[in-house]
């Protein structure tokens, strides 16, 4: 917020716009921004306050100090710059509080704001009314021109910040805030207060002396609270300055809006269309709005997306990017039917506002906004699908294929059926999960599935309605490497003879392993929960030759012979019939012992049901032949957990 930084930057900024628009730009004090009766209000659309004390507050506080200390030292003070702001007039009758629109720079100009809230609250501390006046006619508006209770604040931030932003403006203490703020549980309220606070504490040690240099107590020994008070009225009437650009009649401040975005610091995809379609929401309710028309579309339909869970990040791939824009993202490419790129977001977004896809008719912004709350508490619902075991199951396992190409389907499917056709629903996950968990047992590339899926919406609305049948017909009539659906022949291939662990990621074999111990649980076994720790143990160990000798030939094998029956063995390990869970790692020793020594540990620390078949006399004697037999009865299961739904496989199985 240095001088050269802040004004070089914003001339740079705004002295060519792109778009043409015609902006004045002013230099004007914060003194006369604040001293006339005038209500700069920030549109509920743009993100909270989210200044914080390093990036922030103490570099505007170092800036403050030194012109404050200049002051008292001597009497004068050079023009600094603050950076700029960008107003909008807003219509208003005559008599009323002149009302503005704070386009750009709210950040600053909330935290102004509460710095003269606690300049106020200081001079009334230190009994001196004549200045707690000035600072009052710069924080608030004249009663005899208040029309309704909002018209009291100078700024009414939005509307995130609003009850915080009043509750530290009421509260003349800080004991007094901070009793407040304990009755209140106001959202939005910590940083709000913490910028006052801050600056209280920082002025206040300022007024005291406390802050002063070493070198300067003897000069400044004379000055008094009152010098000291009023160097900071100095500072703030002369000393202080924004470039403050008035947006025009014609000037499109959603181009201004989207245009500051892109040289400064970025928004969100997700903040630009919320600022989008407002803006839009309110020039379609002229010439003659409702009362409080964008305020109760926020409050009734977006104020959901301003919960902390939707900028929390989310690994898509090898990337993580807030859930919201995952969720826009996930339900552009469902409404459009085409994949949405992600970089491209903001625009891809208003594309499908300008341009609804055939089919589909034109819709307000109040009717965006709605839908997209809609299909928001969906995409959130996935998150902790609660009371609904199957969809947990489901979202469970796709954690291992590690896609999220199926949500636009899913968001769709949920929606459509939800809560009325619950079955229906369950059914189509169990297609979907067969079809992702054969491709990942037989190592199918994943490559396609954004188109995949997209095609199979269209696919569905073409048969005339969302069923079972509908979606099996269209998942098993893929061909070739990208969207084949496995048949049993393929997953018995893919076990038989490829190893499973080192094909495919850990994280995925685990996957196989847990589907199998639940399909292993049975009325009469233990209820055991698969922990967070599991581990997955081979059988044979990997490091068979000491203990685990290759059976006698009938003949001494050549070199070629031993090299070949060695790799089939390595192999062999790590087929899915050598493979298990166990809830405590085995000591290393242990696991690579004989199997007359492992097999009573092995029992010893496995408490699973898939272990069970370890106590059976067809692991008597764990060879190559038990690894194969093991292999069959596993694929025997997990064919039957993910059944082909093609005909004629699928007769007579249901999914688990």
């Amino acid at each position: 917020m240095r001088a050269t930084a802040g004004g070089g930057r914003l001339d740079r900024r705004f002295s060519s716009h792109p778009h043409g628009a015609r902006m004045r730009a002013n230099t004007r004090q914060v003194e006369t921004l604040f001293d006339t009766n005038v209500s700069y209000q920030v549109p509920l659309f743009q993100r909270p306050y989210v200044w914080q004390e390093a990036a922030n507050w103490k570099p505007l506080w170092e800036d403050l100090e030194d012109l404050l200390d200049r002051q008292l030292k001597t009497g004068r003070v050079r023009p600094h710059f603050l950076g700029a702001i960008v107003l909008e007039q807003l219509g208003t009758s005559a008599g009323s509080i002149d009302k503005r629109l704070v386009i750009d720079g709210q950040q600053r100009f909330t935290t102004l704001q509460l710095f003269l809230i606690a300049a106020r609250n200081l001079c009334e501390a230190h009994a001196s009314p004549k200045m707690s006046a000035r600072f009052l006619q710069l924080t608030q508006n004249a009663e005899e021109r208040i029309d309704r209770p909002d018209d009291r604040y100078k700024l009414l931030p939005t509307n995130q910040d609003r009850a915080a932003f009043r509750v530290v403006h009421e509260a003349r203490t800080r004991k007094a805030l901070d009793g407040a703020l304990a009755k209140s549980a106001t959202p939005g309220a910590s940083a709000i207060a913490d910028a006052y606070r801050y600056f209280e504490v920082q002025l206040g040690a300022w007024l005291s002396g406390r802050l002063d240099e070493e070198g300067d107590k003897q000069l400044l020994a004379a000055k008094t609270i009152e010098d000291r008070i009023a160097a900071v009225w100095n500072v703030i009437k002369g000393g202080l300055l924004l470039v403050v650009i008035d947006l025009e009649e014609g000037d499109d401040s959603q181009i201004i809006f989207e245009t500051l975005n892109h040289l400064g610091t970025p928004l969100l995809p997700a903040d630009l269309i919320k600022n989008f379609l407002f803006r839009r929401a309110l020039v379609e309710a002229q010439p003659d709005p409702a009362p409080n028309v964008l305020e109760q579309l926020y409050a009734q339909h977006w104020k959901r997306f301003d919960d902390p869970f939707w900028r929390e990040e989310q690994k898509q791939g090898r990337l993580k990017r807030p859930r919201i824009d995952l969720f826009i993202n996930h339900y552009l490419s469902m409404m459009m039917r085409e994949e949405v790129r992600s970089t491209h977001l903001f625009d891809e977004f208003k594309h499908f506002v300008a341009e609804p896809p055939e089919g589909q008719r034109a819709l307000s912004a109040a009717e965006h906004i709605a839908r997209l709350a809609e299909y928001g508490d969906v995409f959130r619902n996935f998150f902790a699908p609660d009371g609904h075991p199957r969809l947990a199951l489901f979202l469970e396992r796709l954690q291992a294929v590690d896609t999220a190409t199926v949500f636009p389907f899913l968001l769709y499917a949920h929606t459509t059926l939800m809560p009325e056709r619950q079955e229906d629903f369950d059914g189509i996950l169990a297609v979907i999960e067969s079809f992702l968990m054969r491709r990942l047992i037989t190592a199918g590339t994943t490559k396609n599935y954004n188109r995949l899926f997209i095609d199979l919406i269209r696919a569905v609305e073409s048969a005339g309605e969302l069923t079972v049948r509908a979606v099996a017909t269209q998942l098993t009539s893929g061909e070739g490497a990208s969207t084949a659906f496995p048949s049993d022949a393929d997953i018995h291939t893919a076990l038989t003879t490829l190893p499973l662990y080192g094909r495919i990621a850990r994280e995925k074999v685990l996957a196989v392993l847990k589907a199998l111990e639940l399909a292993a649980k049975t009325s009469k076994s233990e209820a055991v929960e698969v922990p967070d720790t599991v581990t997955i143990e081979h059988v044979m160990p990997q490091n068979w030759p000491r203990e685990w000798p290759l059976p006698p030939a009938a003949a001494p094998r050549t070199s070629t012979e031993e090299a070949d029956a060695t790799e089939a063995r390595n192999r062999l390990v790590q087929t899915i019939g050598n493979l298990t869970l166990v809830t405590n790692s085995l000591n290393p020793t242990l696991s690579d012992s004989a199997w007359e020594t492992k097999r009573p540990m092995l029992m010893k620390y496995a408490r699973l049901n898939l272990t069970q078949y370890f106590h059976d006399a067809d692991a008597d004697v764990w060879d190559d032949s038990a690894i194969e037999r093991r292999t069959e009865h596993l694929y025997r299961q997990l064919v039957q957990i993910w059944p082909f739904f093609g005909a004629p496989a699928a007769t007579g199985t249901s999914p688990r």
